[in-house]
């Protein structure tokens, strides 16, 4: 094998050689911390099939190490990111099962497991989580207008003259505003 050959061979798909990387200790702290938690989740949602929510436990973590941003201060607690990961993953591999012929012996996995309280709690932090992430992605004036519009619920001549910009401005500006989070609510994925 040729050296470079060599290279692309350690390589993952998803992680090109120039991404940068956590450091060794950023990633064993972030791996002690939340792994029992990934892993708790996982198992819940995996009907106890506990080789698949450890390999997808070990997925998540790999993922991670290939994202150090979500350390940053900036993003708060990592966990929101490894459960939104992890999910994803038990997503993809549910949807690659059911492109296969069923498995003898196998559980069914189409069910994820629900606690009805933690399932959704987490699922609501999560979405919580990705909505604020795209909103602060938007610009100030385009937050202002949808903040004013729609979570304050005020209309169109009030938030003009709250804003100081005229009512076309303001329509303007939610249109646009409203594109933005769209796109940036698909990078999360929660638009399709």
């Amino acid at each position: 094998m040729t050296e470079h050959a060599q290279d692309s061979a350690t390589q993952t798909p998803s992680a090109p050689a120039d991404r940068p990387r956590m450091a060794d200790a950023e990633f064993w702290s972030l791996l002690t911390t939340h792994r029992r938690a990934v892993h708790g989740y996982l198992a819940k949602r995996t009907l106890g099939d506990a080789q698949l929510a450890e390999d997808l436990t070990q997925e998540t973590f790999v993922r991670a190490w290939h994202h150090p941003e979500i350390l940053s201060a900036q993003q708060g607690t990592p966990l929101p990111w490894l459960y939104r990961v992890a999910r994803n993953l038990l997503i993809d591999h549910l949807r690659a099962r059911g492109s296969r012929p069923t498995e003898v012996g196998s559980p069914d996995l189409t069910v994820f497991a629900e606690e009805p309280a933690l399932g959704n709690e987490i699922d609501r932090l999560l979405n919580n989580w990705s909505v604020r992430q795209a909103l602060s992605s938007l610009t100030e004036a385009h937050r202002a207008v949808l903040t004013e519009i729609y979570f304050n619920h005020r209309p169109l001549s009030e938030t003009a003259e709250l804003l100081g910009v005229p009512e076309g401005t303001v329509k303007s500006r939610c249109f646009y505003a409203i594109r933005a989070l769209r796109l940036a609510l698909r990078e999360h994925g929660l638009v399709p």
